[in-house]
């Protein structure tokens, strides 16, 4: 066991289990071992859109400028990134902005919010060269819901902690993670949820023994808040990531350490932890904040309707030499098979707003 693990599990020995949320939530920021707040290693495990190709990013800072432009150029817009990783994304996005639309780069705010102190240095490398003045901010918060907000969540949500619930004859229990013989182990509260007709689906009624259900309160929480500044304040909030986008069930949570998919309590705070996001509830959630949702709909289908087919032709006449690799990576961003279907873009912007680019196809 590394440190953080017999940390939790010494944990759990004087306390009892903790819940699935507050494994993650250890896993990820505790101040001494978590892959968030104390890992000095690269970052995310993952292969992220960003990193496949440009042209996601080029795309991404596209539809911000065109959101930008169709709503009438609001003043003092603000550029918000969720979890930006090593700051390909934004890197990508500022300079397809720079091409298309200098005066919003001339008026706006740029924001990182970064929890990691090891990726911070990462970004601030990766974007040194670019013109922008960028701040960054741990955590998104009041403090930047004052303007008009354009804000991008790439695979950022599929990170928030999760609880899980099992459908037992006795009704849903929450999955916990306990310490048997030493060992961290899953187990089940023998007790069943109490009010599960607030946690779970409609749909809870017809499932089997031993159906899992996933629920982030984190997740809502954040969705609604963001819907709530956005039909404020104005601007969109772009939220794309793998997930499914109607209401199922099944245990999602996984581990994944240097590239490699890894048991999700071994090692904890060594591997990335994540889980599918359900775009339905964010939606239900960012409407209750009072947003108008677009979507959710397919990568494939967003990316496509955004022109990156046509980006595509044109970084391969400027890069015939390239141009086998770049047909492979926009291919692997949106063919269905690979991460055009399972990747989703959720959509939300002021009520009254003009439809935002993205969903203009069929």
């Amino acid at each position: 066991m590394n440190p953080l693990a017999t940390k939790i599990a010494r944990w759990i020995e004087s306390q009892g289990p903790i819940s699935v949320a507050q494994y993650m939530n250890l896993c990820q920021f505790d101040a001494e071992g978590g892959s968030y707040t104390a890992r000095q290693t690269i970052g995310r495990d993952f292969i992220t859109s960003p990193e496949v190709s440009q042209t996601f990013g080029e795309m991404l800072g596209l539809w911000v400028a065109q959101t930008w432009y169709d709503q009438g150029r609001p003043a003092n817009p603000r550029l918000i990134e969720m979890g930006p990783g090593r700051g390909t994304l934004m890197a990508d996005a500022l300079r397809a902005i720079t091409a298309a639309a200098p005066e919003f780069l001339a008026v706006a705010e740029i924001v990182l919010v970064e929890a990691s102190p090891a990726l911070m240095t990462m970004q601030r490398e990766k974007l040194k060269l670019t013109s922008a003045d960028i701040a960054w901010h741990e955590r998104f918060d009041d403090a930047l819901t004052d303007r008009p907000l354009y804000l991008i969540a790439n695979e950022f949500f599929d990170c928030l902690p999760v609880h899980q619930y099992v459908k037992t004859e006795r009704g849903w229990c929450e999955r916990m993670v306990g310490n048997k013989d030493g060992a961290l182990t899953f187990a089940l509260n023998p007790d069943p949820v109490p009010n599960s007709a607030t946690l779970l689906p409609p749909s809870r009624g017809t499932a089997k023994d031993g159906a899992v259900y996933e629920v982030s309160p984190a997740a809502l929480a954040l969705a609604e808040e963001i819907g709530r500044a956005v039909a404020k304040q104005g601007g969109g909030a772009l939220i794309m990531d793998y997930g499914y986008d109607s209401a199922g069930f099944g245990d999602t949570l996984q581990a994944v350490a240097n590239g490699k998919p890894a048991d999700v309590l071994n090692e904890p705070g060594d591997s990335d932890l994540s889980a599918h996001v359900d775009f339905l509830a964010l939606a239900r959630a960012a409407a209750a904040g009072g947003a108008a949702v677009y979507g959710p709909t397919t990568q494939c289908n967003f990316l496509a309707d955004l022109g990156i087919g046509e980006r595509g032709e044109r970084l391969i006449k400027s890069n015939p030499t390239d141009a086998r690799d770049i047909a492979i990576a926009i291919d692997r961003l949106v063919n269905p098979a690979e991460m055009g279907a399972l990747f989703k873009a959720l959509v939300l912007v002021a009520q009254g707003a003009p439809k935002p680019p993205g969903f203009g196809f069929g």
